[in-house]
């Protein structure tokens, strides 16, 4: 099934899925990614996943990247999960002491590559080009819808569907709506979120680049002709009105989209695989993955 690869590590079993790492060159540097799929039965669909973070933090390791994996391994889900490379931390006492700093549009485009890792290994997998998902989280929602957006611009196919879950996709967060009634503490919040987007937005383009943020993050009249989505939010999520913004846009260009919310939580708790919330996004992702895979 993988032959040619570079591969980072061995093959390894646990919990009846199979992980496999996968080492995939991109401008000359190689990023890290990690093969889950069902030991004991095919494939039925293939599903790029990307963490969050921030653009800075989090790896494929964490639950939001491992478990999730896992999860929808156990279900039949091949997932091919990214460990694109990350911005520098945003923070006000330390100064970045590593390499040239990675910035926009690197950690799309190490998106990009894995997804034609994947592509290409649709047949190996048993799977047609059109059961190929690409999904994420938080910040790498937006790598997902970018990286579709960027495929898409290059006249590459598209992906037969997109799962976010608790997505970032404005560079400013859209205001609350109106008749939205907020608590003093809601507001104060919503306020702090806002500052801390706008300030993980800057960090991610990084100052040299500063105008061009907007190519960063989607714009609505480049959602024309978008692939079916699913979206989850968070009820008590700070980010709650960024998904929600982004499926008003999907439906005003005709896109088929499906907005969720988990209700009681706040944001990341796909970072809780023990958790009743992390269990049922993950029932409805593979409900969802079921009615739109060929």
């Amino acid at each position: 099934m993988t032959e040619g690869l570079d591969r980072g590590g061995g093959a390894a079993i646990d919990d009846a899925v199979e992980i496999l790492e996968i080492a995939v060159p991109v401008d000359g540097a190689l990023i890290d990614t990690k093969l889950y799929r069902n030991a004991g039965t095919p494939a039925v669909a293939a599903l790029l996943w990307m963490h969050g973070g921030g653009f800075s933090g989090g790896s494929m390791n964490m639950p939001e990247g491992d478990a999730v994996s896992r999860a929808l391994a156990r279900g039949g889900v091949a997932v091919l999960n990214v460990d694109y490379r990350r911005v520098p931390p945003l923070s006000r006492v330390r100064r970045w002491r590593g390499g040239a700093a990675v910035r926009f549009p690197l950690p799309v485009l190490d998106c990009l590559a894995a997804w034609h890792r994947l592509v290409d290994e649709a047949e190996p997998l048993g799977l047609a080009a059109d059961q190929i998902f690409v999904g994420g989280a938080s910040a790498g929602a937006n790598l997902a819808v970018m990286s579709t957006l960027r495929a898409a611009g290059a006249g590459l196919a598209a992906p037969a569907g997109l799962l976010l879950a608790y997505p970032l996709l404005h560079p400013v967060l859209p205001a609350p709506l109106p008749g939205a009634g907020q608590s003093l503490r809601g507001r104060l919040l919503s306020r702090v979120a806002r500052r801390s987007v706008r300030m993980m937005s800057a960090n991610f383009v990084g100052a040299v680049n500063a105008d061009r943020l907007a190519e960063a993050f989607p714009r609505p009249e480049d959602l024309g002709d978008f692939p079916p989505t699913l979206i989850v939010t968070g009820e008590h999520d700070t980010l709650r009105r960024s998904g929600e913004a982004f499926a008003d846009d999907l439906r005003l260009r005709g896109a088929e989209v499906d907005l969720q919310m988990e209700l009681g939580v706040r944001h990341g708790h796909l970072n809780a695989p023990a958790s009743a919330p992390f269990r049922h996004t993950m029932a409805s992702f593979t409900t969802w993955l079921g009615a739109h895979r060929a």
